[in-house]
């Protein structure tokens, strides 16, 4: 048993990808002697893990290393890690000297040592990425508090978007071996999770980098479906390049696998694609989501849009904004440009005004509103197994509470809804995080749908976590 080393709190920030870095280096401190706090005011060492995606992640990111600095206790080790790392070490740590230490996004490995060496009063900056991406994720300790849990299959990225930095931030694509992948869902599925959500900067290249040119990650999906006590496995950010015919098929035809489609598109029109570097164009997106419905029946569709992308015109918008009623996407996110140093659309001219990109998002925001009502509508009506994940009472306001009334509701997912950004289904008889139950839905709001279990039987409940 190692020796307590102290306690250490953490703030994870950005996307999921930054959450399981967070959990692995949890966990590695764990078996290095260092015990989790949940009061940062009371731990030995904070750890911040960064985003810098764009403007606003930087500044969320900022503000709060500038907050624990301003409040960092005597004796108090501050450690600050991720992406604003990478990109921003050096400087961050003559600009915010209560920092301790810098762990960059290839560097989570030596998390323990950076701690240790930032005890001893030296202030360590580690940027260095690892060839292979397997850094032993396991021990991990998942903080989600659901029967849900994140799995990595690759790091870093080879596309060359001009708007993006995380080739800079995260280096190449670099997938990581079957067998890790697998060891680490029977450890999750072990340790009570039911669904496991497939993260990378593109899922669907996984195995390229490894000699598998098409099929890699469809054959991955087929031997996580072997993995008994797993009921869903959700894809997050395909590209639409690499999507193939096997992968279509495996979502098609294996059952674990959710009927379920995040695809990042970015824009449609063709000339702003070009711009930004990214394959093909709107009617060949057509194609492809026409395609995805006619061999995955009822499936459920979301994309992002980026909105004010250099030399964007109003023609490019109105082509856009019919694409979208066209393409009748269940869920649309949309982030305005974010001019960032380093990338090729940084240096480009004609740059979008920020009032010009804001009206813009408007009328784009209404075309997806009238396209996801559609959308929704079509799923009212079917009967679909929701994943509970808690019991919470309606908030005034809430939409739902119109359909609904107030008082206690349960909470939970359909295949058609990923954690944190597609909403949730509700309805009033009780049950246990942790177990499926089939609910009619009876209708939606502009988020959220409502319905009826249509069965009284409820599978026990399993233990949450590893």
């Amino acid at each position: 048993m190692p020796d307590h080393k102290g306690s250490v709190a953490f703030v994870s920030l950005g996307c999921a990808k930054n959450l399981v870095d967070s959990e692995v280096m949890m966990a590695r401190l764990g078996l290095a002697g260092w015990r989790l706090a949940q009061d940062a005011a009371s731990a030995d060492a904070v750890v911040i893990n960064t985003c810098a995606f764009i403007d606003a992640a930087k500044a969320e990111s900022t503000d709060t290393i500038l907050e624990y600095a301003t409040s960092k206790q005597p004796g108090q080790r501050l450690i600050v890690a991720g992406c604003l790392s990478q990109r921003y070490g050096d400087q961050l740590r003559v600009l915010i000297p209560e920092i301790d230490g810098i762990v960059g996004t290839g560097a989570y490995a030596g998390i323990a040592e950076v701690l240790a060496e930032a005890k001893a009063d030296r202030a360590p900056v580690r940027l260095e990425f690892e060839a292979e991406p397997e850094h032993d994720f396991l021990p991990r300790l998942v903080s989600t508090p659901r029967a849900t849990a994140y799995l990595k299959l690759s790091e870093g990225c080879d596309h060359p978007c001009t708007f993006c930095i995380i080739p800079q931030l995260r280096g190449p694509f670099r997938s990581r071996s079957r067998e890790s992948i697998l060891a680490e869902a029977r450890a999750l599925v072990g340790g009570g999770a039911k669904e496991l959500i497939l993260i990378a900067q593109d899922t669907s290249m996984y195995g390229r980098d490894r000699g598998l040119r098409r099929g890699g990650l469809a054959e991955l999906l087929a031997s996580l479906s072997e993995i008994d006590g797993l009921e869903w496995i959700r894809l997050l950010y395909l590209y639409p390049a690499t999507v193939n015919d096997e992968l279509v098929d495996a979502i098609a035809t294996l059952p674990k696998v959710c009927k379920y489609m995040d695809m990042p598109l970015q824009h449609a029109h063709p000339d702003v694609l070009r711009a930004m570097r990214r394959p093909s164009n709107g009617e060949r997106y057509l194609e492809i989501l026409a395609d995805f419905r006619r061999r995955v029946p009822g499936m459920t569709m979301r994309s992002t849009f980026i909105v004010g992308f250099p030399g964007e015109r109003e023609e490019h918008v109105d082509y856009l904004e019919r694409w979208l009623e066209r393409a009748e996407l269940d869920r649309v996110g949309f982030f305005l440009y974010s001019r960032e140093d380093g990338t090729p659309a940084g240096q480009l001219p004609e740059q979008v005004a920020a009032k010009t990109k804001r009206r813009r998002l408007v009328r784009l925001r209404e075309a997806q509103r009238r396209a996801s009502e559609r959308a929704r509508n079509r799923r009212v009506g079917t009967t679909v197994q929701v994943l509970v994940e808690e019991r919470t009472a309606l908030r005034p306001g809430d939409p739902l509470r119109i359909a609904v009334g107030s008082g206690a509701v349960t909470a939970g997912r359909s295949m058609g809804e990923a954690p944190g950004v597609d909403g949730r289904v509700v309805f009033r008889a009780a049950a246990e995080p942790g177990t499926f139950v089939p609910v009619r839905l009876d209708g939606a709001t502009a988020f959220d749908f409502y319905g009826t279990p249509v069965e009284t039987a409820i599978q026990p409940r399993f233990a949450v976590g590893v």
